[in-house]
């Protein structure tokens, strides 16, 4: 009757003491996330911004500097790091003073106390050189983060090789353990940084297994990889390569209202455009190698919204104050005085002109294709049919303010971020616009291509138009996928049909007049310099979507040629989105007034259903088989039929 008591004794007193020893094993960190800054200095949209108020705005980095300072300081018993998976310029004005040799979006992240960056395709929207200068300025100004990116390939000649970008990272924490910290740049990515060249990226897989190896040889215990390249590119690598603990993801922007696990690998993706961090609670178990997440002990939410339920840190307001007089100062310069503030109202607007949902057309997309189509014909003097543009191109929607006395305001800074990416040949802020002529069968072509490009990649890639309207069927786009290559066969018919815009202002549903296969009639489209750059680049790779850019009198011309001047200037797609805005009737108080046309999209981009792509080819299939199956059929009757002759007889 005593030893059972005795025996629950010692099993309790050996289950504490094991738990006891478990728990004194686990290290305690925490990681702080962010991805897709994007330039984001000030919270958006700035229309609804009101510094030091409550304001239905999210994001800036003064908010994220007072977050971490609070975070860092609750937890003043463990080490914090502070972590960013990159793109963390590119999206807005702020980015355009790093063609003056200033990139506000390090300074502030050095100064808020970033222990690693990795790199994203917008990092070289104006070419690796200048990323280069910029990341040695920062270098040249600690203390800064550490910049990392395992599988850049840079000629040794090349200024990015003495920019201090390392191919990984060890970092000591106070409690002993060591952190080894690798980055990877996506396919994805590398395919939205052309500018990016003679740069080159390797195999995303076999520079992650290499990089852990070297890791752990320099005594690296957790295994952490900052990445850009997206959540699906993300969890093939966790599945490919064993050996990381931790994946902090971006550049898709997608974010995770908590980790995923894919077997031993925790996977984090934040969100952008500051308007969250990531919060990571973490315990790393030396017994087993494992790491632990510990936000649903602790309570700490896995993403923190930057709202202005935060207050921003002072220090970091008067730094971004100094970056707002240079970007104004900046623009003011290059559009002589027109444009002084972009915090001034542009125009009044009563609902928001939004990007609906993925892979269709958007009422964000009709704007700034009306916008290029519109500009584009005053500039040359010449009546433009088509314009067409990209959504990864456009950066945002356009959201009125809701603020008294600021009602249906929206700001030259909101107008200019949905269109102000990029530089052009004269190394000047925003994508110049370009305009040539195509014939009609080039522009079905181009509607073609219009189909294939999101389902060979994604959403990026899916164009907007504007002066016509098409009926397509994108289950008619690729007969199927061919395993070896990963990669479709395309079929060359998914448009049903496609319609010029025959009249006279904002595109309507009846003045329309049939585009056909015509090589003789040239129409006049508009686009950007960038986007135009895609559409020769498809023809190399499909011959028979091949599209050739001409003048007015079809001959053919270079890219370059095709570029439209202002006074003898790039004229850019932000430029002709003021332009374009301010075409509008004023009201009352002197703003324009956009009229209601984009409060939703219209019908330019119509799926539907065609035939079946394999009506046609198993018709005649089964023809062949059934006139084969006859003619078998009719010569075994008429061999029945054959009379034998009678046997030969002798006399």
């Amino acid at each position: 009757m005593i030893k059972s008591p005795l025996r629950l004794l010692f099993a309790f007193f050996f289950f504490f003491a094991a738990v006891v020893v478990g728990n004194a094993e686990d290290l305690n960190f925490s990681i702080l996330h962010t991805s897709d800054e994007h330039s984001s200095l000030l919270p958006t949209p700035l229309s609804n911004y009101l510094p030091g108020q409550s304001s239905p705005t999210l994001g800036g980095f003064a908010r994220l500097a007072t977050f971490v300072e609070r975070f860092k300081k609750a937890r003043a018993s463990e080490p914090v790091l502070l972590l960013s998976s990159g793109d963390f310029t590119g999206g807005n004005p702020f980015a355009w003073l790093s063609l003056n040799g200033c990139s506000p979006e390090l300074d502030l992240m050095s100064k808020i106390g970033y222990d690693a960056i990795t790199l994203g395709n917008h990092e070289f929207d104006y070419g690796p050189e200048i990323l280069a200068r910029l990341l040695q300025n920062a270098r040249n100004s600690p203390p800064g983060p550490a910049f990392i990116c395992s599988n850049l390939v840079a000629p040794a000649s090349h200024p990015i090789t003495v920019a201090g970008v390392k191919p990984n990272l060890v970092l000591h924490l106070d409690n002993g353990l060591k952190i080894g910290i690798m980055a990877i740049f996506g396919k994805g990515a590398h395919r939205l940084a052309p500018l990016a060249k003679p740069l080159d990226f390797s195999d995303q897989h076999a520079a992650a297994a290499r990089e852990i190896a070297s890791l752990k040889a320099g005594g690296a215990e957790v295994i952490i990889a900052l990445t850009h390249a997206g959540y699906y590119e993300d969890i093939d690598l966790a599945k490919a390569v064993p050996g990381i603990h931790l994946i902090l993801g971006g550049h898709d922007h997608v974010a995770l209202d908590e980790p995923r696990r894919v077997g031993k690998t925790i996977l984090m993706h934040n969100g952008s455009y500051l308007q969250s961090a990531g919060c990571l609670e973490l315990a790393f178990n030396r017994s087993d190698s494992r790491l632990n997440l510990r936000n649903h002990q602790t309570g700490t939410p896995f993403l923190q919204r930057l709202d202005s339920e935060i207050p921003e840190n002072p220090v970091i307001s008067e730094k971004i104050a100094g970056h707002v007089d240079a970007l104004n100062q900046m623009v003011a310069s290059f559009t002589s005085g027109k444009v002084a503030d972009l915090s001034l109202p542009a125009a009044r607007l009563p609902y928001p002109i939004i990007k609906h949902e993925r892979l269709c057309e958007t009422a964000i997309g009709n704007f700034t294709t009306d916008a290029i189509r519109h500009a584009a014909a005053r500039m040359t003097g010449e009546h433009v049919d088509f314009a067409m543009h990209a959504n990864g191109i456009i950066r945002g929607d356009l959201i009125p303010s809701s603020l008294p006395g600021r009602g249906g305001e929206i700001t030259l800074f909101d107008l200019v971020t949905t269109c102000g990416l990029g530089a052009g040949q004269d190394m000047q802020p925003g994508y110049p616009l370009v305009s040539f002529y195509l014939t009609g069968a080039e522009i079905l072509n181009m509607l073609e291509v219009a189909t294939l490009l999101p389902i060979i990649w994604n959403d990026v890639y899916f164009l907007q138009f504007s002066g016509l309207r098409y009926w397509v069927d994108p289950n008619r786009a690729v007969w199927f996928n061919i395993p070896w290559l990963n990669k479709p066969l395309p079929a060359y018919r998914s448009i049903l049909a496609a319609e010029r815009y025959t009249g006279h202002g904002l595109q309507n549903d009846t003045d329309y007049e049939p585009i056909t296969a015509d090589h003789d009639r040239l129409f006049h489209v508009a686009t950007t310099h960038y986007m135009a750059s895609y559409l020769p680049m498809v023809g190399k790779r499909l011959p028979k979507l091949n599209i050739v850019l001409k003048d007015k009198n079809g001959r053919p011309v270079e890219l370059d040629q095709t570029i439209i001047r202002q006074s003898g200037r790039e004229y850019k797609l932000w430029q002709a989105a003021i332009d374009f805005t301010a075409s509008f009737a004023t009201d009352s108080t002197g703003l324009p007034l956009i009229p209601d046309y984009y409060r939703s999209y219209g019908n330019r981009i119509v799926k539907t259903e065609g035939p079946s792509l394999w009506f046609w080819p198993c018709t005649i299939f089964a023809i062949i088989v059934l006139a084969v199956t006859i003619w078998l059929k009719r010569r075994r009757v008429n061999a029945a039929r054959v009379i034998p002759e009678p046997p030969a007889t002798f006399n």
